[in-house]
Order: structure tokens, then C-alpha cells, then sequence
């Protein structure tokens, strides 16, 4: 049976419902009402050790979605929530969660991480990357709290997957725009004097962040790995390398080809380690 965090949320419904398609034995959990969930349900605060216990009795592995998602004061962020209460709620319940799934002997846990954790920052300029296109290898750089809190769950994670038998996909997704967001592309190109931070010219197919999180779930791995997760293409028609030139100018080392209007993110470890095969243009069915 696969426990599922955040299963009222965007995605944590979406995760669940493809389980339960497939006739996987689930149970969703978050800390709101969900009253048509399609399958068993615990309303619960897993910033509650107990709660925490509770909900994965007799659970073989773990889907952890739940989390305050996204910067406090993005566009789209409640004005009443803070850094705070992103850090102390994504925190504490990914700590609960993943040390009462080491106490109930789980062996497999995908982590909803995020991109984030490499860097998002509300001045576009404040970001430059060590290299281009980003991979699981670049430093952790989170300029506000929601991806500390993703690093931090990420530390929690490894420490966890070195002292047990647990392995951990960490699932660093980007963005997930609607898609009539994605019917709107491309989009005007960044430039200096109308940037665009780094991290958004990228995006994740929600159809594709789902399908990773089933991979991730019976993929063959040990220990804790991170996964990045983006199409292949950015946002723009204009070619990635014309754009990091004119944006960064000489101070991003390229690695790669880049061809084209390449994403900035690389997947090939996902495609390479789960058989991860994403959706390659904007509109595709």
C-alpha cells in the first residue's frame, strides 16, 4: 500500500488518482478536507509526530507532496503566509514523515522536492549559474525559504537512506504551468532590460511530474538520488545559447550542446536511471 502527502493538493490529486487508475492500493493524507477523494482518506497535520505514525501504518512506500508550496510573496502566495510558516510546516512534516517511514521499515520514499532548491530569486540578475545546462550536480543555491526547505528535506532524505534500508528519489521539478499557460508559448524572450529569472525559463509538464513520480516509485536504485524534472525545451523559439549570451554574457560556462531552444535544465539522468521520456513540444497531446 502507497501512502500519498499532499493529496488534496494540485498534483497530489493528480498522483493519487493515476494510483488508484491503475489499481494500486493507496491512501491520501493532507492537512485540508478532501471529500471526493478517489480513494481512503486521512485529514491530518503531519507537523504531528503521531499523525505522522498514524497515516503510514502499514505502508510499503511513500509519496511526500505535502508542503507549503512555492516563495512566500510569489505572485499567487497567500499575503498571511510567511517565510516562517514555510519553513517550520515544510520542515517539520517532511522530518516527521520520513522518520516514522524509517521507523515503519519503508523501503522505497519519492520526495517531492523542487528546482527551487538550486535557486529561485525574485531579481532576475541575483542567480548566475556555475554552468549551464543545470544538472543533480550543481550546487543548492535557494536565495528564500521554500527552497531551503526543500534542501533541508533533501539533507533529511539522505541522512535517513545512509542509516536504513530506505532508498529516496528526491524530484526536483520546476514550474508546472497550466496548460492553457503552455498553449500561450512561446513567450517573448528575456533580455536585459525585460529579464526573466533564470529557474522560469524552464517548465514541467504536469502529465510529466506525475509520470516521474510512478518511475521514481519502482525505478531500480539504492540509496538517495535527486532527480531533475523539465521538458526539453524552454518557454522561447529564440535559441538557449543566443539567450544565456545575451542575459549572462561570458559569465555561465556552457556544458552541452544546447541545440536550439534547449532547456536550461537537464533530465538525461531521469531519462538515462528511470526511462524517463519527456514530452517534447509545448502543445503535445
Amino acid at each position: 500500500m502507497i501512502v500519498v502527502t499532499g493529496a488534496a493538493g494540485r498534483m497530489g490529486r493528480q498522483v493519487l488518482q493515476r494510483l488508484v487508475d491503475e489499481g494500486t492500493e493507496v491512501r491520501g493524507t493532507d492537512k485540508v478536507a478532501f471529500d471526493d477523494s478517489p480513494a481512503p482518506y486521512i485529514q491530518a497535520d503531519l507537523c504531528d509526530p503521531d499523525k505522522a505514525r498514524e497515516v503510514l501504518k502499514g505502508a510499503d512506500a511513500l509519496i511526500h507532496m505535502g508542503a507549503i508550496p512555492g516563495a512566500a510573496g510569489a505572485p499567487g502566495m497567500p499575503p498571511a503566509i510567511s517565510p516562517t510558516d514555510v519553513f517550520e510546516n515544510n520542515v517539520q512534516s517532511t522530518f516527521n514523515i520520513m522518520m516514522a517511514a524509517s521507523d515503519e521499515k519503508i523501503q522505497r520514499m519519492v520526495f517531492s522536492s523542487s528546482a527551487l532548491a538550486i535557486a529561485w530569486e525574485p531579481y532576475p540578475s541575483a542567480f548566475v549559474p556555475k554552468y549551464l545546462p543545470l544538472d543533480e550536480e550543481h550546487p543548492l543555491m535557494p536565495f528564500d525559504t521554500y527552497g531551503l526547505s526543500k534542501q533541508i528535506g533533501e539533507s533529511i532524505a539522505g541522512m535517513i537512506s545512509r542509516n536504513s534500508s530506505m532508498s529516496v528519489a528526491s524530484l526536483r521539478f520546476t514550474n508546472t504551468p497550466f496548460p492553457e499557460v503552455q498553449a500561450e508559448f512561446p513567450w517573448p524572450a528575456p533580455t536585459p532590460e525585460n529579464p526573466m529569472t533564470l529557474m522560469t525559463w524552464a517548465y514541467a509538464d504536469q502529465r510529466d511530474v506525475v509520470e516521474m513520480h510512478l518511475l521514481a516509485l519502482r525505478g531500480e536504485f539504492e540509496g538517495h538520488e535527486p532527480f531533475l524534472i523539465a521538458q526539453p525545451k524552454t518557454r522561447f523559439q529564440e535559441p538557449t545559447l543566443d539567450l544565456i549570451r545575451q542575459n549572462f554574457g561570458s559569465q555561465v560556462e556552457i556544458r552541452g550542446e544546447l541545440q536550439g531552444n534547449a532547456s536550461v535544465v537537464s533530465t538525461e539522468k531521469a531519462q538515462r536511471m528511470l526511462g524517463f521520456k519527456p514530452r517534447q513540444h509545448w502543445n503535445e497531446p
